[in-house]
Order: C-alpha cells, then sequence, then structure tokens
C-alpha cells in the first residue's frame, strides 16, 4: 500500500512540476474577489513559507490557501514543488495586489489576494494567483476570515483538482477524511477537510452540534457557537435543515470529548446535497 501510494505522490508530483497555470478565465474587473482596489506591486521573491517579499521591503501571504506540509524523509516532496512552481511564475514578476485587511497579520504580512499575467504576450490575460495555485492542487483552501470575499470563487476553483485527486489530493494524508471515521479524525493533524452525512443536530445553552455519529465520546461532531449562529443562518445555512444532507468541513480537530471540530464562519462548511 505504501509503495502503491508513494507511486500516486509521484505522479502528482511530476504534473505539479510540468503544470503551468491551467484555464482560469480573465479576472474580473469588479466585485468580490475581483481586480477592483488592486494596486501594481512587484514581487522580488516567494520564502519557504509561500510567502510573497515584495520590492518595497513589505510581506504578502496568499490568504486563504493552505499549502503541502513538509513532506516525510523519502517522500515525494509536494510542498517543494509547489513553491517552485509560484516562484517561477511570480518572482520578479509585477503582479497587481489587493489588501484584505486593514493591517498586518501577527507575523507582519500584508493578507492579500493577488492577480499575475497568465502566458506571454500582450493580450495574456491577468488570473487569480490563488485560483490556479487551487485548480492545479498546489494548495487547499483554507477559509481564513479576510479571504471569506474569495470563498466561493476559491472553492470552485479547487474543486477539479480534489476531485481528480491532483496534486496535494493525492496525498491520503490531505485528502478529505470520512466524518463517520472518528478513530481516524483524532490522528489528523492540522487543518483537516471532512465529509460525511449529519445525523443529528444537538444543543446546548451556548453551541450548536452537527453530529456525524450517534455516539457521543466516539464519533464527529461540528460545533457552532451560538453566538455565530446568526451568521450562518444569514448565509441560508439553517442546522436543523441539514439533518440526512451531506457536508464538507473544513477547521482543527480538536480531542478533548472525541473528535470536534468548531467552525466559525459559513466558507468553513460546504453543503453537497440538497434537502433529502
Amino acid at each position: 500500500m505504501r509503495k502503491r501510494e508513494g507511486t500516486c505522490l509521484a505522479l502528482a508530483l511530476a504534473l505539479v512540476l510540468s503544470t503551468s497555470a491551467r484555464s482560469l478565465a480573465a479576472a474580473a474587473e469588479t466585485g468580490a474577489c475581483s481586480l477592483e482596489n488592486t494596486v501594481p506591486a512587484t514581487v522580488a521573491a516567494v520564502d519557504d513559507d509561500f510567502d510573497l517579499l515584495l520590492d518595497d521591503g513589505r510581506r504578502a501571504v496568499l490568504s486563504g490557501l493552505e499549502f503541502p506540509p513538509s513532506s516525510d524523509k523519502g517522500a515525494p516532496d509536494l510542498r517543494a514543488a509547489a513553491r517552485k512552481r509560484l516562484s517561477g511564475w511570480l518572482a520578479g514578476k509585477d503582479v497587481f495586489l489587493a489588501e484584505l485587511a486593514a493591517g498586518f497579520d501577527r507575523w507582519g504580512r500584508i493578507p492579500a489576494r493577488v492577480f499575475a499575467t497568465q502566458g506571454d504576450g500582450p493580450e495574456a490575460p491577468l488570473v487569480s494567483v490563488g485560483g490556479a495555485a487551487l485548480e492545479e492542487g498546489l494548495a487547499r483552501f483554507r477559509p481564513d476570515a479576510p479571504a471569506a470575499a474569495c470563498a466561493r470563487d476559491y472553492l470552485a476553483a479547487e474543486a477539479p483538482a480534489r476531485d481528480a485527486g491532483r496534486g496535494l489530493w493525492a496525498d491520503p494524508r490531505l485528502r478529505p477524511a470520512d466524518a463517520a471515521d472518528g478513530a481516524g479524525l483524532l490522528q489528523r493533524k492540522g487543518m483537516a477537510v471532512a465529509e460525511g452525512k449529519i445525523s443529528s443536530v444537538g444543543e446546548s445553552r451556548g453551541a450548536i452540534y452537527l453530529n456525524f455519529g450517534q455516539k457521543r465520546a466516539e464519533d464527529f461532531a461540528v460545533v457552532i457557537l451560538r453566538r455565530n449562529l446568526a451568521m450562518f443562518r444569514a448565509s441560508g445555512i439553517e442546522p436543523r435543515a441539514l439533518i440526512g444532507r451531506r457536508a464538507r468541513v473544513r477547521g482543527l480537530i480538536e480531542t478533548g470529548l472525541g473528535p470536534r471540530m468548531e467552525i466559525s464562519a459559513p466558507a468553513e462548511i460546504e453543503i453537497l446535497e440538497n434537502q433529502p
């Protein structure tokens, strides 16, 4: 099994290395996650953490993207491949950048969305760098608050790579986990993506629980604090209407009372099927 997984990862690595920017549509001029409010900037380098070092000394981060972790010894290094791809595309190039927050993050970076020319020549379109990275399988969507305006576009860009097992999605540790596998979810480190059917909804004074099984101490549940509930309902997510429906969620696994994941924004949950 390990040999087969290694072969799949090697093929995914080769695909990432050989793939240039795919067929994303040219960036929209206005609207959410568009060229609106962007300003010119020049990328001097892409560092080991995928931060964009700008030639004016500032540091920007592609908000809403999670790149592959460092590989195990002897495994194909998808992280190195992703950095090579972005560095080859952006280093030394002029881009358009929009700041997505009023100030720097705690690491002194500018949360940003970035657009760059796809291809050569005067007719080459400007495309979303984040969207291209997701479509190529270089990164997963991470529901950062500054990237909320781009959530729908980024999820749509991610879907082809996820469905095809392209890039980082070839790694079984990064593919969506089965929400019915509580024991397996307890082994997930960092941000996890899980999919499954919501079997019931529970309530407490402070939270709503989307239960993916019947055993409280063993099965997976998603927690929505009541103070955040209005935000979900405003986005059309009514917890009790989700019973019997499949969902995909993203966040950190908490292990205190069995596998739990607290979500605080609508971008952290996708409803995968209509009301049964």
